[in-house]
């Protein structure tokens, strides 16, 4: 049997796509020493090291050969990554000056995270815009199909498929706007949080990473993270309820959905499971409890959290992980949904008036819109 070399904190099941491997271990000690590199062109580019200086750090960082359980080994000592891995280049440096300038293990561990981070987002925020579309057509094409409401688990008043549809089309846009609003800030605070290498390096070394200079500090500030964590548990949470009602109305006792790759069964062959929806709701189950944990590290002593920042690592990325697992198999859940209009009409009482759900369905929609336009202003403007 070949075992995938893989452990579960790459992703291994591949439901995230083949880029969550941009969230694996060996990705974040990659984008630690990128941090490094980063930080050695921005110290010079602002006249803070000497050009000399900038060659030895970036000659180390070329000759420095990532060994993941190497360095794995070698944290346990200082309880983080970092620590190894500057070491490592320190020693293959010819002057060390220019390697680590003036910053401290959480600013390259933090810097890096966000790296990962808003790499990982522009998938993210691509499917989202397919899952936006597909909620968008499904609302639009069913703005006046009959079907029973259902409250509390039993039939309550006739309201329009388009409705749903166009309810699930607005908590997932609003989740989605959440995410892409999110901000990707640069740690570079040095030692205690004095940021004692620099304003001008701190602003080049943004730059030269692509991440946002604001907050300035947050070594103790977690709030960026947290942001991260609860965007994608609003997200997460959307993928839950759409998918939860797309199982309801595939159950056999109502039959008005069925998705067009259902799963089977492995002793009950008639089943026709909604198995991407299954999939995505058991993604994201996981995301508030990991969710309460970045909360928790909040709770930062002085000015370094003890244990508290280092629950992140794992956890946040993780988090990013299932939710766009999540986003993916509702993506799937989606495509090819088959809509049995004759089966929702059929418990619809005669002559129902659903002349309010059709209106706010089409408010939702034009709502919808909207929105997308001035998006597209926005960005061009």
């Amino acid at each position: 049997m070949q075992v995938d070399r893989h452990s579960r904190n790459t992703y291994s099941d591949l439901a995230s796509g083949s880029r969550g491997f941009l969230l694996d271990d060996a990705s974040l000690l990659t984008a630690i020493v990128t941090f490094e590199r980063g930080l050695a062109n921005a110290a010079f580019s602002v006249g803070r090291i000497s050009e000399a200086q900038r060659d030895a750090a970036v000659k180390a960082i070329d000759a420095y050969e990532l060994d993941v359980s190497e360095v794995a080994q070698a944290s346990i000592s200082g309880a983080n990554p970092a620590i190894p891995i500057v070491g490592a280049l320190r020693a293959l440096a010819k002057d060390a000056t220019g390697v680590h300038y003036k910053a401290t293990s959480q600013d390259a561990i933090d810097s890096a995270l966000m790296l990962l981070l808003r790499r990982a987002m522009g998938e993210l925020n691509g499917v989202t815009a397919e899952c936006r579309e597909l909620l968008h057509a499904l609302a639009e094409q069913h703005v006046a199909t009959p079907v029973m409401a259902r409250t509390l688990g039993q039939q309550a008043l006739p309201t329009t498929f388009g409705a749903i549809a166009a309810g699930w089309l607005e908590q997932f846009v609003d989740a989605a706007q959440a995410v892409q609003s999110l901000a990707f800030p640069l740690q570079y605070a040095g030692p205690v949080g004095t940021v004692s290498g620099g304003l001008d390096t701190h602003e080049a070394l943004a730059m030269e990473l692509g991440l946002d200079q604001q907050p300035l500090v947050w070594h103790t500030n977690r709030a960026p993270m947290v942001d991260i964590a609860t965007a994608m548990a609003k997200l997460s949470g959307a993928v839950a309820k759409i998918t939860g009602d797309i199982v309801l109305h595939s159950a056999t006792e109502v039959a008005e959905l069925r998705e067009s790759a259902p799963g089977g069964s492995s002793s009950m062959p008639h089943k026709a499971n909604p198995a991407a929806s299954i999939a995505a709701r058991g993604y994201a189950a996981r995301i508030p409890g990991l969710t309460a944990t970045m909360l928790t590290a909040l709770d930062c002593q002085a000015q370094r959290g003890i244990g508290s920042w280092h629950s992140e690592w794992q956890t946040i990325r993780e988090i990013v992980a299932a939710t766009t697992s999540s986003v993916l198999l509702l993506r799937r859940a989606l495509d090819g949904l088959t809509v049995d209009t004759a089966a929702m009409a059929a418990k619809v009482p005669e002559n129902a008036d659903i002349s309010d759900a059709e209106t706010l369905a089409r408010l939702v929609l034009d709502r919808v819109v909207l929105d997308r336009a001035l998006e597209r202003t926005n960005h061009v403007s």
